[in-house]
């Protein structure tokens, strides 16, 4: 079986593939390591077991295709864009193969469109995706993963909110500082943006926040 995550820069998604891959019945794969396996899912080759792939956001830039069918499971993890956008800035991801864009009251609107084009991946298609927002996932990990085994059909084990850093496993070095998740990790814009620079993040993605939860 194979499951596909989607998500966009900075949702924590790595965090999730950590922990799903302590499962004893899970291989991951993330980032570089998922291309094999998604070539083998493109031929349509059966895999053992289950196969948890995260390729790199930038998959869900591409033009759509039907390589959603080559999935047996698909799990979206979301965040509110408005920390996920503090966080992508701050560990210097945010020009990794994307340009500077036009900045309205200091914040890039391009990086917000980026996470909007991202994020309709979901949206039009939401009724098969099983959405998990990083905001549970931090907050209340038991329920949440609980809710993701039960999707995903596999028997239930105990997963803690960390594993360690591996780096053929798409590993974050950022895992390796902690053995904790911070719950100072979220509602972060509510300390950091202005009034002005939120209203920024409304006009470009006021629909997108109330279809995620986060108006």
């Amino acid at each position: 079986m194979r499951i596909l995550i989607g998500y966009s820069m900075r949702s924590g998604s790595t965090l999730l593939q950590h922990i799903l891959d302590q499962h004893s019945a899970v291989r991951s794969f993330s980032d570089l390591s998922s291309l094999p396996a998604l070539a083998s899912a493109w031929m349509g080759l059966q895999p053992k077991g289950f196969r948890l792939i995260k390729p790199m956001d930038l998959f869900y830039l591409l033009p759509g295709s039907g390589l959603h069918a080559s999935f047996d499971r698909h799990v979206w993890l979301a965040r509110d864009p408005r920390d996920s956008y503090l966080s992508t800035v701050e560990s210097g991801y945010a020009y990794l193969f994307w340009p500077p864009g036009k900045k309205e009251e200091g914040i890039d609107v391009g990086l917000l469109r980026r996470w909007k084009k991202i994020a309709a991946r979901y949206l039009h298609n939401s009724d098969k995706w099983h959405l998990i927002r990083y905001e549970d996932l931090v907050s209340d990990p038991d329920k949440t993963l609980q809710s993701l085994l039960d999707y995903i059909q596999l028997p239930r084990e105990q997963l803690l909110p960390f594993s360690r850093f591996n780096l053929l496993k798409g590993g974050d070095y950022k895992l390796r500082k902690t053995n904790t998740v911070n719950q100072k990790s979220l509602y972060r814009f509510t300390r950091q943006l202005s009034p002005e620079q939120l209203d920024v993040f409304d006009h470009h993605l006021g629909g997108e926040l109330k279809a995620f939860g986060y108006s």
